[in-house]
């Protein structure tokens, strides 16, 4: 009975990242964080199904199976899928940090997959040297002083990338974002569960039940911020802008600075080269955006506030805000590179807060500025 409760559970936490998967090809999106979102899911499904599958075999619940063959092989496609589930985590975590080992090419992708090899070859290994795992002669499950190197491996790296996402949370401005990297760093406390609850056994298969949790909230949190996003340049949109606002207004430290940011002469890029072009444009703004503001230590919000006209709001002195207004000129200036059949300007207008102020009258004062150097000297 006890078997059976077990690979129910696993079951149940199979159909939920079933239901994920699916959900997630229906949107046939394919941002790169979608894509490691769909890669861990389908990891750790695939951890689930050998696990149940290895708890009916083991407890004869699909018929009488002799020998350990089929238990060795199922129990080793868990250690597998698990060590490739942890990687592929890794992989989404850091996708948030921008710069990643797991997204160059060349030598460092060696780096890379040794990463991944160190675990996979302890599980493969283990098949002739039982130092992961093994079946006694009364064909009880027991696990070796390699179950917990791996998994203390496996912490360890984890460890590491959900850290990084801390640091990242600490440097933010953007309270939803916020609490999203900070969820997304819970999950080496999984693994970390996994390794201490070895000690008492595992007749609780209380681990598939928090990572199938935390992948839930990883997906819900992917899903919120995509409807967060502007679709074409991917920074916050409208809507999201509005209740950031209406929570900075009321929690920030010193200045609070807002940017009013508008693409010179627009219209003629759309008119002149077709609005696909003007896609273009409006993309290469943004990504110059996200690295100019990416090197300050809290990092700026920036949204398309509609059309051509971006915002950027950030917490800091006037010299800061001089500092980074020359960072999205030289950022923009290397992103629209030689062979751009146009140069885009920007004007930017920049106002600080005053106390009282509504975020109507905050915006109003840096669009009135921005205007006065759209009609004076342009920035870019």
């Amino acid at each position: 009975m006890e078997a059976i409760l077990y690979a129910e559970v696993y079951l149940i936490c199979m159909l939920v990242l079933l239901l994920l998967l699916f959900w997630s090809r229906r949107t046939g999106t394919y941002s790169t964080q979608e894509v490691w979102t769909r890669r861990v899911l389908t990891a750790f499904l695939l951890n689930f199904t050998a696990n149940a599958l290895f708890t009916l075999v083991f407890h004869g619940l699909l018929g009488n199976v002799e020998g350990l063959f089929w238990p060795y092989v199922l129990k080793t496609l868990y250690f597998v899928t698990l060590d490739i589930g942890v990687y592929l985590w890794c992989g989404y975590a850091e996708t948030e940090a921008k710069r990643s080992i797991f997204h160059y090419r060349g030598g460092k992708s060696v780096v890379r997959f040794a990463l991944l090899a160190v675990p996979l070859l302890i599980a493969v290994v283990n098949l002739f040297t039982h130092q992961l795992f093994y079946f006694n002669d009364s064909r009880q499950y027991t696990r070796s002083v390699m179950f917990h190197v791996n998994m203390l491996y496996l912490f360890g790296f984890s460890g590491v990338c959900a850290m990084r996402l801390l640091i990242l949370a600490q440097r933010d401005s953007d309270p939803a974002r916020v609490s999203r990297l900070r969820l997304t760093a819970s999950f080496p406390l999984c693994i970390l569960m996994a390794w201490l609850l070895s000690f008492i056994g595992e007749s609780v298969p209380v681990i598939c039940v928090s990572v199938m949790l935390e992948l839930l909230c990883l997906y819900l949190g992917m899903t919120m911020q995509q409807v967060s996003l502007d679709k074409l340049t991917q920074v916050n949109n409208r809507q999201n802008l509005t209740g950031f606002m209406n929570y900075k207004l009321a929690h920030h430290d010193g200045e609070l600075h807002l940017l009013m940011i508008d693409v010179d002469k627009f219209k003629q890029i759309n008119d002149t080269y077709g609005h696909p072009e003007g896609d273009r444009a409006l993309i290469c703004v943004a990504t110059a955006l996200k690295q100019a503001c990416a090197p300050f230590p809290k990092r700026p919000y920036i949204a398309r506030f509609g059309g051509d006209e971006f915002i950027i709001v950030m917490e800091g002195t006037q010299e800061e805000a001089d500092k980074l207004k020359q960072a999205i000129v030289d950022s923009l200036n290397v992103q629209e590179g030689e062979d751009a059949p146009y140069r885009i300007g920007l004007s930017i207008g920049d106002a600080t807060y005053v106390k009282g102020q509504s975020m109507k009258e905050f915006m109003d004062a840096a669009d009135k500025l921005m205007y006065t150097v759209k009609n004076g000297q342009r920035v870019a």
